[in-house]
C-alpha cells in the first residue's frame, strides 16, 4: 500500500511555485493624439493605513466627536507611449497602433511597477482584454526613500567642509623616560 502511494505521488506533478516578481497595480490610463501616456494612479495612505480616527473637543459639546481622516495620494506620470509595452492577461502582445486605439478614451488598466512583464498566476482574477502595461522599471515611485523616480527624490547631501586651516601634526614624541 505504501509503495502504490509513492508511486502516485511521484507520477503527480510538481506544484507550482511562488510567482515571481510585483503584482500588477490598477491605474486608469489614456494616450492624447500626441502620443503621450498619463497614467493616473491613486493611492490611499503612503505610511500605514491611509484612514485614522481620532477624537476632537468641540465647543459646546460635553463629549469630543469622533473624526474619519481618510488620505489619499494621486499620482499622475506622463510619457511617450512607445517607450510602455503592452499586452492583454492572456499574454497576447498588443501594437503601439492599436493600443493607440484602445486607450483613446481614458480606461482601467493594469500596471507593472518593476518594468518586468507579470507572472501569469497575478493575471488569473482579470477578466479577458484588461490591458496590462509595461512603463521603465521605477518610474512610478521607488526611489531614494521611496519618495519619485530615481534622482528625483530625497536625496543624500554631504556635510559642507568648514573653511578653515586644519592643524599642525603633532611633533614626534620621544618615548625614552627621562634620567634622574
Amino acid at each position: 500500500m505504501f509503495s502504490v502511494m509513492l508511486l502516485t505521488t511521484l507520477a503527480l506533478p510538481a506544484a507550482d511555485a511562488a510567482p515571481s516578481g510585483l503584482p500588477p497595480e490598477q491605474a486608469l490610463a489614456v494616450i492624447d493624439a500626441k502620443g503621450k501616456l498619463t497614467i493616473t494612479q491613486v493611492s490611499a495612505g503612503c505610511f500605514g493605513a491611509g484612514t485614522q480616527e481620532t477624537n476632537v473637543p468641540v465647543t459646546g459639546e460635553k463629549n469630543a466627536i469622533k473624526v474619519k481622516i481618510s488620505n489619499l495620494s494621486v499620482n499622475m506620470i506622463e510619457l511617450p507611449a512607445k517607450n510602455v509595452e503592452a499586452y492583454t492577461v492572456d499574454g497576447k502582445a498588443i501594437s503601439q497602433e492599436k493600443l493607440a486605439t484602445l486607450l483613446a478614451k481614458e480606461r482601467t488598466v493594469l500596471i507593472m511597477q518593476d518594468g518586468k512583464k507579470a507572472d501569469p498566476f497575478h493575471l488569473e482574477l482579470y477578466k479577458e482584454g484588461t490591458i496590462v502595461l509595461v512603463p521603465p522599471a521605477n518610474i512610478m515611485g521607488g526611489g531614494y526613500g521611496g519618495f519619485g523616480p530615481p534622482g528625483i527624490g530625497i536625496q543624500p547631501v554631504p556635510a559642507p567642509f568648514p573653511n578653515f586651516p586644519l592643524p599642525p601634526p603633532p611633533l614626534p614624541r620621544d618615548d625614552k623616560k627621562p634620567d634622574r
